[in-house]
C-alpha cells in the first residue's frame, strides 16, 4: 500500500470529479445531471486509483473502474431517463491512456522502437481494459439479448 491515505483518496476523488465535469461541459451534458456525471467519473477513477495503490495492474484497475462507470452510469441513465452515453463517455475520459500514446509517438520519432512498442502495447491494453469494463457493464444491464423471441 503506497499512498492510500485519506487525503490522497479525497484529492483523487476531487480530481476525477472535476475532470468529468469539465468534459461534461465540453460535451454539452445537461446541467441538471452534471454533478451526477462527476460522481460517476469520480467513483470509477477512485476504484482504479485504489486498486493501483493496492498493487493491482493498471489494466485491472482500469477494467474495474470502467465496469463501475458502466454500471453506475446505466443506473443514472435510467433514473434521469437519458442515454447512458451521457454518463459513461464523460466518466471514462480520465482513464484514456493519453500519456502512453503520446510517449509512443515520441519514442518512435526518436528512433527508439523497443520503447515505442512497449508504450504502444501499454496503451492498447489500457484501451482494451476500458472496452472490457464498459462492454461487460452493457452485457449485464442490457437484457434484450436474453430474450428468445
Amino acid at each position: 500500500m503506497q499512498n492510500l491515505s485519506l487525503t490522497n483518496v479525497l484529492f483523487q476523488g476531487l480530481l476525477g470529479f472535476v475532470v468529468t465535469i469539465g468534459f461534461g461541459i465540453l460535451f454539452n451534458v445537461p446541467r441538471k445531471v452534471l454533478p451526477w456525471t462527476g460522481i460517476v467519473g469520480a467513483i470509477g477513477h477512485l476504484l482504479r486509483y485504489g486498486l493501483r495503490q493496492l498493487g493491482a495492474s493498471n489494466e485491472l484497475g482500469t477494467a474495474a473502474g470502467a465496469l463501475a462507470i458502466g454500471l453506475i452510469g446505466y443506473s443514472q441513465a435510467v433514473r434521469f431517463n437519458l442515454p447512458r452515453l451521457i454518463f459513461t463517455v464523460v466518466g471514462i475520459i480520465s482513464m484514456i491512456p493519453g500519456i502512453p500514446a503520446y510517449e509512443t509517438m515520441l519514442y518512435f520519432s526518436a528512433g527508439d522502437i523497443p520503447s515505442g512498442l512497449n508504450n504502444l502495447v501499454r496503451a492498447g491494453l489500457q484501451t482494451g481494459a476500458i472496452a472490457l469494463g464498459l462492454g461487460t457493464a452493457r452485457l449485464l444491464t442490457e437484457t434484450e439479448w436474453l430474450r428468445n423471441d
